[in-house]
């Protein structure tokens, strides 16, 4: 994703995603299943040279185009090998359960130390301290990774589904401007998140005591369709060396991060290590804001993985990978039907991911994308086979992602994912169909991550925790 924008020959102006390739190393197909066509060549040759009759000569090469272009619930069969690969791993080793202490929060005063986050392994070994600059500011530092997130609460995100599509323009090229800003001045900044999180909003906000019984009901019908919608920025710097050097630089990039929004229209204020803690953990146990004191332990007493979601304490959630962007231009308002679904009794979190590129690393990406789409298209034709819409769009996209390096604009790799948090299953299994219908006014793919849905709760905190697939 470049944080640019293309206006065509009409005035309105349109917006190119470019979170897609040319779709797989050679004609549409991955990587792993032209390997096992490629074994099944092999192993049908050297049967050919030892002298077998042709049909079983031929077996392990139909094996093997069967296997590559099976499909099972909507995916290519061998797609399913790392879940499931993950699912025997975890089952077998006892990981799918996990217990912690029960958290305890006591005393008026607050101990020596930083705050202990109790999690299980998918998101890291964390701490939260307080920034040595500014104790203002709370920081989650991994130091396994050498990494330190801050999460910022947002102000300005919200407004945008209300504007005019000039407004939305505007507000649009500045964030552009933003990352391209932030991308240069900053290179230890390797990732943003932006997580945009609905959830149903409390009856004491509705509550309208001095009205009429006749009216309460109504009131009660209005509290229950009321959401509401927060907006979160987690940066995560990444240090060669986590020492006490690197932690006193934190609060001026903070400012730096600030000062660049707000030039861009908006506003952000960096969590403190209680608010911190709680935006961490309240999605997971589902109680109201906890927050941490210095030098104890908090966290989820217990997390349980299944096949189909995932549960911490009393929240059961079901994460969902944005597994396909648009490949034709978009406007300006065209996530706003997923940012504003909201299904009734359940919290829809959506986080998209940002990873600075390099310019070099870049380019070599926008060259091996049109390279990769003239070679498909050439296969094709030798083989007999019709060109798509893909790879000329894939072929274009190469092309106008190298002239948007060449004009100043910096490439970000964009990953999204999308979770569902309820009570119970039934009630995500009722909201699962909104979402698909708001994603698929998107131009959007959502695909469930079975056997990984731990790992897509983990991408959906504010942990800046996902591995981006890589591109081109």
């Amino acid at each position: 994703m470049t944080a640019a924008r293309t206006e065509p020959r009409s005035t309105a102006v349109t917006y190119d995603v470019g979170a897609t390739g040319s779709g797989g190393v050679w004609l549409g197909l991955g990587a792993p299943r032209v390997a096992l066509l490629g074994m099944g060549l092999l192993a049908s040759i050297l049967a050919l040279t030892a002298g077998l009759p042709i049909l079983l000569a031929a077996v392990p090469i139909l094996l093997s185009g069967c296997l590559a272009t099976a499909r099972c619930g909507g995916r290519p069969l061998l797609d399913w090998a790392a879940p499931l690969g993950a699912r025997t791993t975890a089952t077998a080793s006892g990981a799918v359960r996990w217990r912690g202490p029960i958290p305890t929060l006591t005393g008026d005063g607050a101990a020596d130390g930083p705050i202990q986050v109790r999690l299980p392994a998918e998101f890291g070994r964390l701490r939260i301290d307080n920034c040595p600059d500014d104790p203002t500011i709370g920081m989650l530092t991994d130091t396994s990774t050498r990494t330190v997130t801050v999460v910022f609460d947002v102000c300005g995100v919200d407004r945008f589904p209300l504007l005019d599509t000039a407004e939305q323009d505007t507000l649009i090229a500045g964030w552009g401007d933003a990352l391209t800003v932030l991308a240069d001045t900053d290179r230890t900044l390797a990732r943003l998140q932006l997580i945009e999180r609905a959830h149903p909003a409390s009856r004491a906000t509705y509550r309208l005591d001095d009205l009429e019984d006749a009216t309460a009901s109504w009131d009660k019908e209005i509290a229950a369709l009321a959401t509401s919608h927060d907006s979160r920025l987690a940066a995560q710097w990444s240090f060669s060396r986590l020492d006490g050097t690197a932690l006193c630089t934190v609060a001026s990039r903070c400012h730096l991060l600030a000062r660049t929004l707000l030039a861009a229209r908006l506003l952000t204020r960096p969590l403190g290590p209680g608010d911190l803690s709680g935006e961490l953990l309240t999605p997971l146990s589902g109680q109201p804001r906890p927050h941490g004191r210095h030098g104890v332990r908090v966290g989820p007493v217990s997390r349980r993985t299944d096949w189909t979601h995932v549960t911490s304490d009393d929240q059961i959630h079901r994460s969902y990978a944005i597994s396909s962007w648009p490949t034709a231009p978009v406007g300006a308002a065209w996530l706003a039907p997923l940012l504003l679904a909201a299904p009734a009794g359940v919290t829809r979190t959506v986080a998209l991911h940002l990873e600075r590129m390099a310019p070099a690393a870049a380019a070599r990406v926008a060259r091996t994308r049109r390279a990769k789409a003239v070679l498909d298209q050439s296969d094709r034709a030798r083989l007999g086979m019709t060109s798509s819409a893909a790879l000329a769009g894939a072929e274009a996209s190469g092309v106008a992602m190298d002239g948007e390096l060449a004009a100043g604009y910096r490439t970000h790799r964009l990953a999204g994912v999308v979770t569902l948090t309820g009570d119970t299953i039934d009630a995500l299994d009722a909201a699962a169909p909104a979402l698909q219908q708001a994603a698929a006014v998107c131009r959007l793919e959502l695909r469930p991550l079975h056997g990984q849905h731990d790992v897509g709760l983990a991408a959906t905190l504010p942990l800046c925790r996902l591995r981006h697939r890589a591109t081109g």
